[in-house]
């Protein structure tokens, strides 16, 4: 539980006790003038920013933890303040300032953060590259739309240029995290596939329309038992009968060489186009 020191003082409890508390632990000091009874959690750490600085708004990967886009708890909280607010902070928080309009700003367990779109933008910028791919390719189209980011790049905040990249490769239909690696790596070569997309009464996991190329990037699956096997090679010889070329990879090969089987890909479906 998070409590000012003013809260405290106004509840009769003598600043002498105060300081003992927090001598003996009872007590934690997180921030001027801001306590919390007893060990402080990752929301604890969150509503300490709010009580410190009451036009604090959580943000960047904080409010993705919060809205439920990451898992883990943040070690760093970070929060954006004002432009005319400057404080010095501990190392497990950081402050970025700048101007949030109203519509930016949502709210979580009683605390204000960045709007699910403004979040994802903001972690495109802070994020290692993969996390920011994986982050984009989980949340665009099923809890924020590829529309609310561009609205945001239109306020030229800084990583606009990123986020639409970032749109414009991202993986949004994959099935599974093979596949939005392969249609990744393809996009970043030039070339966009349909990602599960149906061939007559097949569903497969790629295909290229004009040089009539699919590929199946197979699991463990494919080798579980007799019947699936023969399901899938009388489901490749109709599909090869009706003049497509299937390419597979192992999704195992897809994990530890990207790569070299997208370069493959990428070289067969160019050659096929001509």
């Amino acid at each position: 539980m998070i409590r000012t020191r003013g809260e405290l003082l106004a509840e009769g409890i003598p600043a002498s006790t105060i300081n003992d508390r927090c001598r003996r632990g009872v007590y934690t000091r997180l921030l001027p003038g801001t306590l919390c009874l007893g060990t402080p959690t990752s929301l604890d750490n969150c509503q300490a920013v709010i009580a410190w600085q009451p036009r604090a708004v959580l943000s960047h990967r904080t409010a993705a933890w919060l809205h439920g886009f990451l898992v883990d708890e943040p070690a760093l909280i970070e929060a954006t303040i004002p432009i005319d607010a400057d404080r010095a902070t501990p190392t497990w928080l950081k402050l970025y300032r700048r101007r949030l309009p109203p519509e930016w700003i949502d709210e979580r367990y009683d605390l204000p953060l960045t709007c699910a779109a403004l979040t994802v933008f903001d972690c495109t910028t802070v994020l290692p590259h993969r996390e920011a791919d994986a982050l984009i390719d989980h949340q665009v189209g099923r809890r924020i739309s590829g529309r609310a980011l561009l609205d945001i790049c239109d306020s030229h905040l800084h990583g606009s240029c990123t986020i639409r990249k970032q749109l414009r490769e991202a993986a949004i239909h994959a099935a599974s995290e093979p596949e939005r690696l392969f249609a990744r790596a393809m996009t970043r070569r030039g070339i966009r596939l349909l990602c599960n997309h149906p061939i007559g009464p097949y569903r497969c996991d790629f295909v290229d329309e004009r040089s009539r190329t699919i590929i199946e990037i197979d699991g463990r699956e494919y080798h579980s038992d007799s019947a699936t096997f023969r399901r899938d090679r009388r489901r490749q010889n109709a599909l090869l009968l009706d003049d497509w070329l299937v390419l597979r990879y192992a999704a195992a090969d897809v994990l530890e060489s990207i790569d070299s089987c997208a370069d493959e890909a990428a070289a067969v479906i160019k050659r096929r186009r001509r």
